[in-house]
């Protein structure tokens, strides 16, 4: 067999590699995409699948008139993405429910839309194809229609969903600024940092993971950056109030994904928790495939905990948290948002 190695620029995310494939991934694939629950969405994979097939898809991708990337967490291929004449992507059985592949997806988009001129990206997947439907809305993509498509590996016709992203939804998408009667959420700023470090006084840091007790200037620059919003969880937006001035923070990150929020003292007891909470949780559920929200208070911020429930968490355990603010760890209460009990929440 000769060696086949594809052009493809490198992109690298939070958690993963995009890079060329090669022979080298021939293993890999037939593992990934040879296993019929990953087969059975894709209309162009034969079922069973082999090595020679695998061979042939890279001789095919070499010639193709767009980049294929392999997926790579680090440890090898667990899936693969490519914007030819459509979008079209697969990840590895194992590697699913954890973000991977709309993480992998999303910068593959980004890519197409920074380095072409095409004004729009097309895609499809089949009706019961829950996840990529999901994974597709939350990147903007738009339903258009339907057409037929010959599976390969159900060896029959299957009536698909064509999916429409256009430039101006993905820079719809990549922005971030959601207003509510009296509140904006917005991407944070380095202005931001003189404001933010006078609302995180003490009493504020206590409730808070990672503001010290003494927030400087500069701790605060460097807390912003760190948090900054760049399309995936992992970032923090300001909480504007009435009058365009910083009244709080509203973010999420970690894994799984929990929300937080922290506000001013001079601004608590107005509402504004339950007002920026409510619509940010609609917004990450819009913005990313995540089946649940999760999120958690100390129990001496019993305030935080009738917010979560306004929202819809339910009460899910307890354990021990610590905060840069406290001298020692202190009892914290967890909470969880699933996206069926969202869709359901008044």
């Amino acid at each position: 067999m000769r060696d086949i190695v594809l052009s493809a620029p490198r992109l690298v995310t939070p958690r993963l590699e995009l890079r060329p494939l090669g022979s080298g991934d021939i293993d890999a694939i037939v593992d990934g995409v040879g296993n019929y629950d990953v087969a059975r969405w894709l209309s162009s994979v034969p079922y069973p699948y082999s090595s020679a097939d695998a061979e042939a898809f890279l001789n095919g991708a070499a010639s193709g008139d767009g980049p294929v990337w392999a997926i790579d967490a680090g440890r090898g291929l667990i899936g693969i993405v490519s914007v030819t004449d459509e979008l079209g992507y697969w990840l590895a059985r194992p590697a699913w429910g954890g973000g991977l592949g709309f993480e992998a997806v999303r910068a593959a988009v980004e890519h197409w839309f920074d380095h072409g001129a095409a004004t729009c990206l097309r895609a499809s997947h089949y009706p019961d194809n829950h996840r990529s439907a999901l994974l597709l809305a939350c990147l903007g993509f738009e339903p258009t229609g339907q057409s037929p498509r010959k599976s390969r590996a159900l060896s029959q016709e299957v009536i698909a969903r064509d999916m429409l992203l256009t430039r101006d939804g993905w820079t719809m998408r990549r922005q971030f600024d959601v207003r509510t009667a009296r509140l904006r959420l917005r991407p944070l700023e380095r202005t931001d940092a003189r404001a933010l470090v006078s609302i995180a006084t003490p009493p504020v840091a206590r409730m808070v993971s990672s503001i010290p007790e003494q927030f400087t200037l500069a701790a605060a620059k460097a807390f912003i950056n760190k948090r900054r919003w760049r399309g995936l969880p992992g970032f923090l937006l300001a909480v504007e109030g009435p009058e365009g001035s910083l009244v709080g923070c509203i973010g999420c990150g970690g894994d799984p994904v929990t929300a937080m929020i922290f506000l001013g003292e001079d601004h608590w007891g107005r509402g504004y928790a339950t007002e920026a909470s409510l619509a940010f949780v609609d917004e990450l559920f819009r913005r990313f495939p995540l089946s649940a929200i999760h999120a958690e208070h100390f129990t001496d911020n019993p305030a935080s905990g009738a917010v979560l429930e306004k929202v819809g968490f339910e009460r899910v355990g307890e354990h021990t948290g610590t905060s840069e603010a406290r001298l020692e760890p202190a009892p914290v209460v967890q909470y969880r948002l699933s996206r069926d009990a969202h869709r359901k929440h008044p």
